[in-house]
């Protein structure tokens, strides 16, 4: 592992679950394979660094780690819950939400 991190990959998918799941409902099956897709899709990142999620609702989402393309997660329920982590009325961050959507 990177000594310099300053994020660590696994955590990074672990919480997301977790705010994913704050969104909607996640089932345990659902739950595992999604956890391992986001284990994959995100390294550990350090300052500087960028991992960017393309929001395609009826396929899925597509990771790009400071810009190359990365993890394709071709689930349209994961798409939704995992982009209402931001998006979502349901978000633990109703400020950022509402500057993401133009209304602060």
């Amino acid at each position: 592992m990177n000594t310099h991190a300053r994020l660590v990959g696994k955590r990074i998918a672990e919480r997301s679950l977790v705010e994913m799941r704050k969104v909607g409902e996640v089932p345990d099956d659902k739950a595992t394979a999604w956890l391992a897709a986001m284990e994959q899709a995100f390294p550990d990142v350090k300052a500087g660094d960028r991992i960017t999620g393309l929001y395609r609702p009826t396929d899925g989402m597509r990771f790009f780690v400071n810009g190359k393309a990365g993890r394709e997660v071709r689930d349209a329920a994961f798409a939704r819950l995992f982009i209402g982590i931001w998006l979502s009325p349901r978000s633990s961050e109703p400020a950022l939400r509402r500057a993401l959507l133009g209304l602060s």
